[in-house]
């Protein structure tokens, strides 16, 4: 305090305005408390945010409930062009296999369709979203042993999901059943 005091050429002011200049000049600590820094595991935006991107304003929450289980990707009639496998890109999945579906009940459908604690945009992730989202599962919680659909088609009969607890993806026909995880991006 007396190093700060002289640097701050302090000396002749009575102690409590040393303090009172000290408590307001030092600058402030971006800690959880700061309502401008997100972290991974806080509650934000409709979910538990799981990812963050590199400008730490944005990412992905997950929903802290599975959507549904035992339920198709989608038919396997049919190509989706919901090809893409990176971070992000799991909304223009989603949009693509109900376009290319139309209605019904099936996984991407029912995230589509979600409203959620305010929400309207989640979506089903694609297969590295899914794969953030199983490395970041304790923190979001809620997750049995079963398997989880990405939005990411492999072919016109197959798409991805993922086992939880254990890691590996795995692709497998489009009529069968797996449980769903909605995400959206904030």
């Amino acid at each position: 305090m007396n190093q700060f005091i002289q640097k701050h050429n302090l000396k002749k002011l009575p102690l409590f305005a040393c303090c009172f200049f000290m408590l307001f000049s030092c600058k402030k600590d971006n800690t959880a408390t700061d309502d401008s820094v997100v972290r991974i595991g806080q509650e934000y935006a409709g979910g538990i945010i799981f990812y963050i991107d590199g400008s730490g304003q944005h990412g992905l929450v997950a929903s802290t409930q599975d959507l549904t289980a035992n339920i198709k990707w989608a038919d396997s009639c049919c190509k989706t062009n919901a090809v893409y496998t990176d971070i992000g890109r799991g909304l223009e999945n989603t949009t693509a296999i109900v376009n290319a579906q139309g209605s019904g009940d099936y996984a991407a459908s029912l995230c589509a369709q979600l409203e959620l604690k305010g929400y309207n945009d989640w979506f089903l992730p694609s297969k590295n979203e899914l794969t953030l989202l199983y490395q970041q599962r304790d923190f979001v919680g809620g997750f049995i042993t079963d398997y989880y659909w990405s939005s990411s088609e492999r072919d016109s009969l197959n798409a991805w999901y993922l086992y939880f607890p254990y890691g590996p993806q795995y692709y497998t026909r489009k009529d069968s059943a797996a449980r769903v995880r909605p995400i959206r991006a904030f």
